[in-house]
């Protein structure tokens, strides 16, 4: 498609190898929307060769790492297909701020009243 885009090796993804590609935030929604239906594509042919083999439930996984408050890393493990969905709708760095949101409300419950001014906490 002529996309300059930057690859690099993701040694940190757990037991399956992985590769980081990166391509420009000025990249135009038409190819990106282009770019997403081929890698749908190309997770429902993995899919489809994953189900063959016995390691298909194993290796079918997308990972999301979250920076706990004692400064561990913890990688949450997220089916794919529901990840693609998610990206239809939101960017990337939206969905990771939701998830490490969702991991500071597991760490530090608030079970306080659900509706409130967060302004006035600040004062």
């Amino acid at each position: 498609m002529g996309i300059k885009f930057e690859q690099q090796n993701d040694d940190d993804f757990g037991s399956v190898q992985g590769e980081i590609i990166s391509i420009a935030d000025d990249t135009a929604d038409e190819v990106l929307d282009e770019l997403q239906e081929l890698y749908d594509d190309l997770q429902e042919e993995l899919e489809k060769i994953l189900e063959k083999s016995d390691e298909g439930l194993m290796m079918n996984a997308a990972g999301m790492e979250v920076k706990l408050k004692d400064g561990s890393i913890c990688t949450l493990r997220v089916a794919p297909d529901v990840v693609t969905r998610i990206l239809t709708v939101l960017e990337f760095d939206e969905l990771q701020a939701f998830v490490e949101n969702i991991a500071k409300s597991v760490e530090s419950p608030d079970d306080g009243h659900f509706c409130h001014n967060i302004e006035e906490e600040k004062i």
